[in-house]
């Protein structure tokens, strides 16, 4: 559970898990029909020594992981869309100041990097007005 007050450093690390989270999340899938390959079962003999291939290790995100993942979607359901823009650039994937450049013509990286704390500094203040359980 999610108790103590929110600082632009706990919602930056925050936004680093759910980061995470959303890339581990499966995106949903278009509806098909079965196809002839799926309903034939090809089993391989013993003697192929993994000649198919060893199964991929499936990494999925804990319970406390996935509630911060929808607490920083309903935060950032409530912030303005310039500060919307500015997280999700930096954070969806992460990405350095410096590569944020691109997406912000004119503006250096240190720039891009107050704006970015001073979006986390008024978001962590509104989210403590209002208060953190009404976004949980």
């Amino acid at each position: 559970m999610i108790e103590r007050e929110l600082t632009p450093q706990i919602l930056d690390q925050y936004l680093g898990i759910a980061s995470w989270v959303d890339s581990k999340i499966a995106p949903p899938k278009k509806p098909k029909a079965s196809q002839m390959f799926n309903l034939i079962q090809v089993i391989p003999d013993k003697t192929d020594h993994n000649k198919y291939g060893k199964t991929k290790i499936r990494i999925t995100p804990t319970s406390k992981q996935l509630q911060i993942y929808e607490l920083i979607i309903n935060i950032m359901l409530k912030t303005t869309a310039e500060y919307r823009d500015l997280i999700y650039i930096r954070n969806f994937p992460r990405k350095s100041y410096r590569d944020m450049k691109y997406f912000f013509v004119g503006d250096s990286h240190e720039t891009i990097r107050t704006r970015y704390n001073n979006a986390l500094f008024d978001i962590s203040r509104m989210v403590n007005k209002i208060g953190l359980q009404e976004f949980i």
